[in-house]
């Protein structure tokens, strides 16, 4: 595990941003450069469902990595020259250190065994990877990549966002979207297939069952109160006295089983057994069990199996929830999945259920579970309880667990902008419906789109065609399937205030180079950008959203062609985008628990 490197002599920290990690008899030895805060956190740092890394360190912030001797001692290597960068690095036991990487990025050789990295573009979970010459590798623990936006603290400070607050309600929010929003699954008619074995996200499962609880009790009790019943035939042997009607297979079947037949000795029956007389001796036989074939209605039928198996999977989840810690006492969905839970375990134990077998087969095309009161809710339930495993979800479910919270604000920007604009056009309590088309090879194939209704739609990551390079924004509005009207672009990173002393600076960009300060060279390139989108795609305007934090009524700030103007900023409300003919390039804060106008 990560701990502090201490000096072997006063047993003391060294440095505050230098930590140490040792496995299999070496020391991996890791400092970042120009950092003011420290790079171990005092604590573990626990937020509900998941725990942060105990290593924190900032992208753009030079890293600096070394692999010793367990013992401390001086590992033999360094560059043999200027012009061949090829560093040996050798431990103890002789094995010959070839490479190391961050992620799947490679280090960059200094002098005297060192390697140095710098996180460009890249937030959330990482690792060291040791790589010697004779193939064996060694993997550190996580280490945890945050902005230089975010602080680690409960509260926001200094215009930083408390990191752990903002990702927790970036997923619920996200995850709440993806529960409750329509979708619309469009396949080519030929592609490879693959088994996803995957559980769906635990979070994603939470906002579903807590979002639908009330909706799965009120289906299980309308189920209960007028269950489906199949009609079904019944083939059985009864004893004589128990035959309800006699008919011609009943008679048939008497002469194929003789084994049935006792001999009649006297009794009241005899008109009968004289059709069963042996001739030869001269006995009687009298049926002791006659064939009866019934038409009964039954529960055990595939639809109620299907609901049988429906609430199993509530129950395990339910129980799954709790034993991941998920449900906490605070938590806002514990009271629904305790009562979801309660109903659905006592309706379980229900005799009604006591003789209907397990589900071995789904009935994908069954009337009833398309069309019967009850059985249709929890249909529609049990399939947006395995929409985590639409390849979207997978690329979203893999941002979660990895904490890309630059991709997750991304993702969440999407169905965010499509929200709002939606409501711009149809009015208020208006959804917008999602088309997700998969590829031939899985994942998803062109773009994913938002329906926003009266010929406008939000594609997501769509390719344009530029009068020299093709272009692709991360959000475009686009009406009546071919007018380009806005483009987006999610920028985690963007920071208006910055942005407005670097315009001042026209010499701001080259100062930054100069500085070596990267992560100001690509705020100034992602200015440039949207600049390029505009001009490239002939549309509108082009606007960054970014997490800040602007009044309602400050929902945009707009950069306008007007030349004559001494102030070309404007603000404009959100519905501008739609109804103006102001063009230019815009800056539009966005983040999750943000309350708008």
């Amino acid at each position: 595990m990560w701990k502090k490197c201490e000096n072997k002599n006063t047993k003391k920290c060294e440095n505050k941003n230098t930590v140490c990690w040792e496995k299999d008899g070496f020391k991996l030895t890791l400092e970042e450069i120009h950092s003011e805060s420290p790079i171990l956190t005092e604590k573990p740092i626990i937020y509900q469902d998941f725990e942060i890394s105990p290593v924190v360190v900032e992208e753009w912030k030079e890293l600096w990595v070394k692999v010793e001797d367990s013992s401390g001692r001086e590992i033999e290597g360094g560059e043999k020259d200027a012009r061949d960068k090829k560093v040996k690095v050798e431990d103890s036991s002789g094995r010959e250190v070839d490479n190391i990487y961050f992620g799947a990025q490679k280090a960059k050789p200094k002098p005297n065994g060192w390697y140095s990295f710098t996180f460009r573009n890249y937030l959330g979970k990482s690792y060291i990877r040791v790589k010697f010459k004779n193939g064996e590798e060694i993997i550190t623990d996580p280490i945890e990549v945050i902005s230089s936006k975010t602080t680690l603290k409960e509260n926001e400070q200094n215009g930083k966002l408390p990191y752990c607050q903002f990702l927790r309600a970036l997923i619920d929010d996200l995850i709440n979207y993806l529960a409750t929003c329509p979708f619309d699954l469009r396949s080519p008619t030929e592609f490879y297939t693959e088994e996803y074995s995957y559980l769906p996200s635990p979070v994603f499962i939470l906002h579903t069952l807590a979002h639908n609880a009330e909706a799965i009790i009120q289906a299980l009790q309308t189920i209960w109160h007028n269950p489906y019943r199949k009609l079904a035939t019944e083939e059985r042997w009864v004893y004589l006295n128990e035959a309800k009607h006699v008919d011609e297979d009943t008679i048939i079947m008497m002469f194929k089983h003789p084994e049935y037949l006792q001999e009649y000795k006297g009794g009241e029956l005899g008109h009968l057994a004289e059709f069963f007389k042996n001739n030869a001796t001269d006995t009687k036989y009298l049926p002791l069990k006659v064939y009866q074939r019934q038409f009964i209605e039954t529960l055990d039928n595939p639809e109620n199996r299907f609901i049988k198996k429906f609430m199993d999977i509530i129950l395990y989840w339910c129980d799954e929830l709790e034993r991941l810690n998920i449900l906490k006492e605070d938590s806002s969905h514990k009271k629904q999945i305790e009562r979801l839970r309660n109903y659905v375990r006592y309706l379980r134990a229900d005799p009604l259920f006591a003789d209907v077998g397990e589900m071995k087969i789904f009935p994908a095309s069954s009337q009833v579970l398309l069309k019967r009161d009850g059985y249709r809710e929890c249909l529609n339930i049990y399939r947006l309880l395995h929409l985590a495993r639409i390849p979207i979800f997978n690329n979203i479910q893999q941002a979660i667990d990895n904490r890309r919270i630059d991709q997750l604000y991304e993702f969440w920007c999407f169905f965010k902008l499509s929200e709002m604009l939606a409501k711009v056009i149809n009015g208020e309590g208006a959804k917008p419906k999602f088309r997700i088309k998969e590829g031939p090879q899985g994942g998803l194939e062109g773009e994913t789109e938002a329906d926003l209704g009266n010929g406008y739609k939000l594609v997501y990551n769509k390719t344009w065609e530029g009068y020299t390079f093709n272009f692709r924004p991360d959000f475009s509005l686009i009406k009546d399937e071919k007018n380009l009207e806005v483009v987006f672009d999610a920028k985690f990173r963007f920071d208006l205030m910055e942005l407005d002393k670097d315009l001042e600076n026209l010499e701001a960009e080259e100062e930054a180079i100069r500085e070596g300060d990267l992560e100001k060279v690509v705020k100034i390139e992602d200015v440039y950008k949207m600049h390029t989108y505009r001009d490239a795609l002939q549309c509108r305007a082009s606007i960054v959203v970014y997490p800040g934090d602007n009044p309602p009524t400050e929902v945009m700030f707009y950069y306008s062609e007007n030349k004559n103007s001494n102030d070309k900023r404007k603000k404009l409300e959100f519905s501008s985008i739609l109804y103006s003919s102001t063009c230019g390039i815009g800056y539009m804060g966005l983040r999750p628990g943000q309350k708008r106008k």
